[in-house]
């Protein structure tokens, strides 16, 4: 085996005591937390004996049944399906919110509609033939021609 390095791993219990080598993992529960405690021979049996009394006294609590897989899967099958309606739920009434103050927003932006005059139609150098001729002193050319004047005075 070529490359391939080997590692032995040791774990070795301490008595949570006073540090000697531990022969006993104890787990225990009280008030619904449970504890674990790693222990030598002598501290193990100190331990059953000052709970004795009161475990002789005790109701043993069986476990809780586990789940079977096909439970399992239906019970996480109807969360995702319950989970899936409420995002629906959350985004429907965030697009009705949306489009609630898009319409709001639009409403007070919207500018008041200004008149536009009528366009007018002038003729500056034909009559229409229903009106009458007018005057030349009235018509006015629309673009002023340029005066030149002589140097010479």
């Amino acid at each position: 085996m070529g490359g391939v390095a080997l590692q032995r791993i040791q774990v070795e219990r301490v008595d949570d005591i006073d540090g000697s080598p531990a022969n006993h993992t104890v787990t225990l529960a009280l008030d619904g937390v449970t504890y674990e405690i790693d222990l030598n021979d002598k501290h193990t049996q100190q331990l059953r004996d000052v709970l004795e009394r009161y475990i002789k006294s005790a109701r043993t609590l069986e476990p809780e049944p586990a789940r079977s897989t096909r439970q399992q899967e239906r019970e996480e099958k109807q969360a995702r399906q319950a989970n899936k309606q409420l995002t629906e739920q959350i985004r429907g009434a965030a697009q009705r919110t949306r489009d609630h103050l898009s319409k709001k927003a639009a409403a007070q932006v919207a500018p008041e509609p200004v008149e536009q005059p009528e366009p007018v139609k002038e003729t500056i150098f034909d009559t229409p033939q229903d009106e009458e001729p007018k005057p030349e002193a009235a018509r006015v050319p629309a673009v002023s021609m340029p005066q030149f004047s002589s140097a010479v005075d």
